[in-house]
């Protein structure tokens, strides 16, 4: 069954996407229903609502901090456990400490027993969020690079599995088999300093500056394969700037990694044909 919530922590390690030294103490992704305003924090990658924001009643909703969270002494399924029954129960927001991050929405699935089209469907969400966060940080002029790895170490399984990745407006370099060439795609090679992809890779995350204020996924087909899913179909992109809608048709392939979250194995997206 898919928790709502999951947290990750991370201690100092590089992971697939950046190297070491941009590494925080913590990575943690909230998982909840898409929709609704998202503010970001000037301190930290924060697209979460405010702590102690008020709701019906003139009531504040508890916050649980992620400095808390990480000195519980609880393992991680413990974790998601207690903060989806303190978020069930009072409504609890999870605020960031210094030098934590934050995106709401984004969550690698934790899935218990055969994968499920639940799941993959959640799944998508979270991908959907991650590109509307990613965009909305940078357009708040926020470190939308560090936003973009910790999507992407949520939602894609390099560094656990091998991923096969082939972007809608890659060109010269069409597959992108690690990581960094991942990054390079989602948030420009400008911002990754990679000479290789310049000219090439805008940064679609971003939608090269202009960024996107919406993502519909529609599948075609989910073929579940136990540890394992495929969805096929097509999904809506919405420019932040312009309000323009493309679509774009997908592949995608997910599976279980070896912490029991599911991720992205495969990806293949392209533009419908035109004559």
């Amino acid at each position: 069954m898919l928790r709502l919530v999951t947290l990750a922590l991370v201690a100092g390690e590089a992971s697939a996407f950046l190297p070491a030294r941009a590494q925080p103490k913590m990575i943690l992704g909230f998982g909840k229903k898409t929709g609704g305003d998202k503010a970001s924090s000037p301190a930290v990658v924060s697209v979460v609502p405010a702590a102690g924001k008020v709701v019906k009643g003139g009531k504040k909703t508890p916050t649980v901090s992620t400095a808390l969270l990480k000195a519980s002494g609880l393992d991680e399924k413990s974790m998601v456990t207690a903060l989806e029954d303190l978020r069930t129960a009072g409504g609890a927001t999870v605020a960031a400490s210094e030098g934590d991050v934050l995106v709401e929405g984004v969550v690698g699935p934790i899935v218990s027993g055969p994968v499920t089209e639940k799941d993959v469907i959640a799944a998508q969400a979270a991908w959907s969020n991650a590109i509307t966060s990613i965009s909305k940080v940078y357009l708040d002029g926020g470190d939308f690079v560090t936003a973009a790895g910790f999507c992407a170490g949520e939602l894609y399984g390099y560094g656990h599995s091998d991923v096969l990745f082939k972007p809608t407006k890659a060109t010269k370099n069409p597959f992108r088999p690690t990581g960094e060439e991942a990054m390079s795609y989602f948030v420009g090679a400008d911002a990754m300093s990679n000479d290789k992809f310049k000219g090439e890779d805008a940064g679609f995350a971003i939608n090269g500056g202009k960024g996107w204020s919406n993502v519909v996924f529609s599948n075609h087909q989910i073929q579940l394969m136990g540890e394992s899913a495929i969805a096929m179909g097509s999904y809506d992109f919405t420019c932040a700037t312009t309000g323009a809608v493309n679509t774009v048709e997908y592949t995608f392939g997910y599976k279980k990694n070896s912490d029991g979250k599911m991720r992205i194995f495969l990806h293949h997206s392209s533009v419908p044909y035109s004559a």
